[in-house]
């Protein structure tokens, strides 16, 4: 493990520490011995078939830049990146492998990294919009005025930055008549900007994120809560892009303490405790999901195969370094 994972998983406990230290643990076990077992296994397949759902978004995304991988492949790619982003304790380490691999025995390894990267800043974009427009049109009693402001502002950079951002880039004083201008200009085509594209990835992403939220809405279900859609239409959003930080291990640390700071204000909707239960579910949801790349990974070799092409422009390490996404993807 290096130095940065360590730093993350140590942040991570002392965040789990912090989250312990403000419950009562008595009241912990009874929530959690209390959690219906059906209601877990639906949180964990559903969060699973999500990410069925998000693999064919960024597939859709590769193909529109000219990386002609077939979705078994992508698929195969995708499950293997969130094995590395889960069990080697970051999130880039495991979007490199993915960006590699959609990209083997194609001179696009530059490229494969680039669709994750804008795979994950369009997830961004529409889990924010799905707060803006919760905030807007049913009201905001959960979440802090700067907050909501704050976002607004990173959806209009990132909507900005999507399409002019990468032309800028390849068309910089210094950049542009140099070896590296084509290969920003072939990444720049990874940004799919034809409406058809975008309409295809944005409706993927929709149905992605939607199944996130209601998927915390079966487990507010499982432990006898009742919270609003609206409520977690504006909350989630915020939770998941909070854990999607690159400061903890799979956000571990960072979401419960969004789901404390969220849910437990008053009137508090749920109790500290189930708000910690959430977390965990979630976390045994994603690590369960991820150990399927796992087994994916040693059957096929593909980790033990990676390797960079004379035609690639160099690539970042394959390491443990990091959104959410929550998930959020």
């Amino acid at each position: 493990m290096n130095t940065k994972s360590l730093i993350k998983l140590l942040l991570s406990i002392l965040m789990v520490f912090i989250v312990f230290r403000s419950v009562d643990v008595e009241n912990l076990k009874t929530t959690f011995v209390s959690m219906s077992p059906v209601a877990a296994f639906l949180v964990i397949i559903g969060y699973t078939v999500g990410q069925l759902i998000s693999s064919v978004k960024w597939w859709t995304i590769a193909r529109a830049g000219g990386i002609t991988t077939p979705y078994p492949s992508a698929l195969k790619a995708y499950y293997i990146g969130m094995f590395v982003n889960c069990f080697s304790f970051g999130m880039v380490g495991g979007d490199a492998v993915r960006g590699i691999l959609v990209a083997q025995g194609q001179p696009k390894k530059t490229e494969g990294i680039a669709s994750v990267i804008a795979d994950r800043i369009h997830g961004l974009t529409v889990l924010s919009c799905f707060a803006l427009a919760t905030s807007f049109l049913m009201g905001n009693d959960r979440v802090p005025t700067n907050l909501i402001q704050g976002l607004l502002l990173m959806v209009a950079c990132f909507c900005v930055g999507w399409v002019v951002g990468p032309w800028i880039l390849a068309n910089l004083p210094f950049v542009k008549e140099t070896k590296i201008a084509a290969k920003l200009q072939q990444v720049a085509a990874i940004f799919p900007r034809d409406p058809k594209t975008l309409l295809i990835i944005t409706g993927l992403s929709i149905v992605f994120h939607t199944s996130q939220i209601l998927l915390h809405a079966v487990m507010a279900a499982g432990m006898g809560i009742d919270i609003p859609l609206a409520t977690l239409f504006l909350v989630i959003p915020f939770v998941n892009i909070a854990s999607s930080l690159p400061i903890s291990w799979q956000g571990l640390g960072v979401r419960e303490n969004s789901y404390i700071f969220f849910l437990t204000a008053a009137p508090a909707i749920v109790s500290r405790e189930q708000a910690v239960a959430f977390g965990a579910l979630w976390l045994l949801a994603v690590t369960v999901s991820s150990a399927i790349g796992g087994i994916v990974a040693l059957i096929s070799g593909d980790l033990r195969s990676l390797k960079t092409t004379p035609q690639d422009a160099p690539l970042p390490p394959v390491e443990a370094e990091p959104a959410s996404q929550a998930q959020q993807r």
